[in-house]
């Protein structure tokens, strides 16, 4: 791994490692038919943590100052291409394929309209403030006003991108002693979690605010914040340390995690249709753990072949979101 990749090896890697719980845990919901299944490893902790580390990643590479230079018309059409176009793709392969009579699932994919607006709200304020704080704040309020209950997520996931783009700039002051802190730091914070008040169920809206939502939005950012530093940091001190070729190669496999997102729903959704079809539930903890991680792991060796297939094919990977080499 040479020295000008190695900047963003950590990020792909944490990208990676993210995609993997996700999948294990939708994997887990559909062979449990519970929409928080009680892993013996997990104990639903990827909640707390898993899309944080996705939007830290994105706010990791987010570049404000190309965002000034770029032209609305043309950041609008690139954000277009890589996120809705592929989200609408795999959202109309989900609804026909495995719920026909059900094209109300767009919901599913939530993260990459979230990013979409949420980028677009930031190259907006570009516009406008020169300063990147000003932009933080006022992207943070603008989003936060949204009165719409299908954009709660986004008004969720905004402060992480923030972290993210903080992130790059003390990146190189992270060691094992601040490492160790933000772990002890979100045990500790876990300790107090209860997924069934997950931020996605209760959103935070600033125009209707009271001292209970105001404190359990502070303590799920903050629990989510922490919690996805603590991991990005060992991530970061083991690739800075030790180099070594597995973590090149997941890395590598970072680039791939757009694909990855959308068609793990796909293949989860299949599972679950062979599930209901069958009648089968499997709600055993130790049992579930294991049957839901081994299935996980070959989604994303499915997953990771059906890119490699693809990838040489434009339209394909326009309409897919698959990285595409010429």
């Amino acid at each position: 791994m040479d020295n000008n990749n190695q900047r963003f090896a950590f990020v792909d890697l944490c990208k990676v490692l993210a995609m993997f719980l996700v999948t294990w845990a939708h994997c887990a919901q559909q062979l449990s038919g519970n929409l928080f299944p009680v892993l013996l490893i997990s104990k639903d902790s990827f909640i707390s943590f898993n899309m944080a580390i996705f939007m830290i990643a994105s706010g990791y590479v987010m570049n404000v100052s190309k965002m000034r230079e770029t032209s609305l018309s043309e950041f609008m059409y690139s954000k277009i291409i890589r996120l809705l176009v592929p989200m609408v793709t795999w959202l109309l392969i989900w609804s026909l394929i495995i719920y026909p009579k059900h094209l109300d699932y767009w919901f599913a994919y939530w993260y990459l309209s979230s990013l979409f607006i949420c980028l677009l709200t930031i190259k907006i304020l570009t516009r406008i403030f020169s300063s990147d704080l000003a932009i933080c704040i006022t992207s943070i309020i603008c989003l936060s006003l949204i009165p719409l209950h299908s954009f709660e997520r986004i008004c969720y996931m905004i402060p992480f991108l923030w972290v993210g783009y903080l992130l790059k700039f003390i990146v190189n002051r992270i060691n094992i002693k601040i490492a160790l802190v933000l772990t002890v730091l979100y045990l500790i914070l876990y300790s107090f979690w209860d997924v069934h008040f997950s931020i996605y169920l209760s959103p935070f809206h600033i125009v209707d605010i009271d001292a209970n939502l105001l404190f359990s939005a502070v303590y799920r950012f903050t629990i989510g914040a922490i919690g996805g530093l603590a991991i990005i940091s060992w991530i970061y001190i083991g690739v800075d340390r030790y180099r070594l070729k597995w973590m090149s190669y997941f890395a590598r496999s970072g680039e791939y995690t757009l694909v990855f997102y959308t068609m793990s729903f796909v293949l989860n959704a299949l599972l679950a249709k062979i599930m209901w079809h069958f009648g089968f539930i499997l709600s055993t903890p130790v049992l579930l753990d294991i049957v839901s991680f081994i299935l996980s792991v070959a989604m994303m060796a499915v997953m990771l072949y059906f890119q490699k297939k693809l990838e040489y094919n434009k339209i394909c990977c326009i309409l897919l979101g698959i990285v595409y080499r010429k």
